[in-house]
């Protein structure tokens, strides 16, 4: 993960949840659903603003401290961890739910920590992410309301390619979200 990220997650935790509230947009039961019944984990988890609509069994998994401190409200087993190295056996999960998490790593990491999420998931299992569209690669993101993240926006093709590269199957990358130019959004889906 990008530390200078982690970083302003575990200085804005309250100040972010408080802006972002609890989910509403239904992402986290449509993924449920694809999953199916087993294990499943909230990459990026955050505050836990997913981690009721999932269900059970999932982990919540998130680098800022803070975060997970909020998280902990939810009930939910949680895990300290990092998307280029997560803390689970191979073959395990039966999905990875990421709201836009995997956007806070540089492009040319991206490939590594996708590959991560295909080692734990089993065959079958679900990965489901969203990003940012877009060409947009550094540090505070016009209109970002916490400067200093780091954020990689992806364009269509580019994502699917890239998921298409570390071996996933059924890849899928469709518009998600509003339409406004900083909201524009990629829900991407596949097996391993």
């Amino acid at each position: 993960m990008d530390t200078p990220t982690v970083e302003v997650y575990d200085r804005s935790a309250s100040e972010w949840i408080a802006r972002r509230g609890e989910a509403t947009d239904g992402l986290g039961r449509r993924f449920r659903e694809l999953a199916g019944p087993g294990p499943v984990v909230d990459l990026g988890c955050g505050a836990g603003r997913y981690l009721a609509e999932i269900g059970v069994p999932v982990v919540g998994v998130d680098a800022s401290r803070s975060m997970l401190e909020l998280a902990a409200r939810s009930g939910r087993p949680l895990a300290s961890g990092d998307l280029e190295a997560l803390p689970f056996a191979s073959g395990t999960i039966a999905g990875g739910f990421a709201r836009n998490s995997y956007l806070h790593l540089p492009k040319d990491r991206l490939a590594g920590a996708v590959g991560e999420l295909r080692r734990v998931l089993w065959p079958g299992g679900l990965v489901f992410m969203t990003m940012i569209e877009g060409g947009y690669e550094g540090r505070d993101l016009p209109g970002d309301d916490f400067s200093g993240r780091y954020f990689s926006c992806w364009e269509r093709d580019e994502l699917e390619a890239l998921l298409v590269s570390v071996g996933l199957l059924e890849v899928s990358v469709e518009p998600y979200g509003r339409r406004r130019a900083r909201d524009r959004g990629l829900l991407a889906t596949a097996r391993r």
